[in-house]
């Protein structure tokens, strides 16, 4: 790779956002091509400018890191540092899948060991490695330090969130999934496993391998056909509940169906 590489910023402290600039000033080989204060505007400069590596910030208030990895989508997303005030127990994550990171605060030559791993990952290794693991960090799901209250939603060129407790269920749609809120359908590109896993388990249940539902939505149970039941929801809405999962649907709520 023979021309500079492309950095984004994102860090919703100005003064992390300046020094981690001024850090990059001082390699040649390193171009700033922009920088955010949060989640949203990351996702949209990320499709826009097409960055070569992100120096990504976990904890920002609109969406945490993880959030915008999910909303660009593994296959888009450019090489990673991750920029983290986690402790040393959480970053194994980061170490298991083999993405790099800074633990706030950081010295210079923490940064640019960083950077030169960032620079050999660049030009060697393949887009589809990259890929892979990104995936690999968001299924096992240990990263995260608190369930989702918001899932982002791109549609038509922008970005929004959804409030998680808005949800009503969630349909399993091939690599995707349908979030059902009211009369509304949205559509992300997250496996329904990934959607489990940060959800709060106390609000929602899988109900099957093709759908979620927020359990403040439940209507009624009734039986169906050999051993599994349907749920129905307030509005009507009628899903399976699957004889796997009748159990510990049972557990959760605390009685027999």
């Amino acid at each position: 790779m023979t021309d500079r590489i492309r950095v984004l910023i994102v860090d919703d402290e100005p003064l992390a956002r300046s020094g981690l600039e001024r850090l990059c000033a001082r390699d040649p080989e390193i171009e700033v091509v922009g920088q955010c204060a949060d989640g949203l505007s990351a996702v949209a400069a990320i499709e826009q400018v097409e960055p070569d590596l992100l120096l990504l910030d976990i904890q920002m208030q609109d969406m945490d890191g993880f959030e915008v990895l999910r909303a660009v989508g593994p296959d888009r997303m450019p090489h990673v540092i991750f920029v983290t005030a986690y402790d040393q127990f959480a970053l194994r994550a980061f170490e298991v899948h083999a993405l790099d990171y800074l633990l706030k605060p950081f010295g210079d030559k923490r940064f640019f060991d960083a950077i030169a791993r960032a620079k050999q990952a660049i030009r060697q290794t393949g887009t589809s490695d990259l890929r892979d693991r990104l995936v690999a960090l968001l299924e096992a799901g240990t990263a995260t330090p608190a369930f989702a209250t918001r899932i982002a939603v791109k549609e038509t060129g922008s970005v929004f969130l959804v409030r998680a407790d808005e949800i009503d269920w969630i349909e399993a749609a091939d690599y995707y999934a349908k979030l059902h809120v009211r009369d509304k359908v949205h559509v992300i590109r997250e496996s329904m496993k990934s959607l489990a896993a940060r959800l709060d388990p106390a609000r929602f249940f899988r109900v099957s391998r093709s759908a979620i539902v927020n359990l403040d939505r439940i209507r009624e149970i009734q039986p169906f056909s050999r051993g599994s039941h349907m749920v129905i929801l307030k509005d009507g809405t009628q899903v399976i509940l699957s004889r796997s999962r009748r159990e510990e649907l049972e557990r959760v709520l605390g009685q027999s169906l």
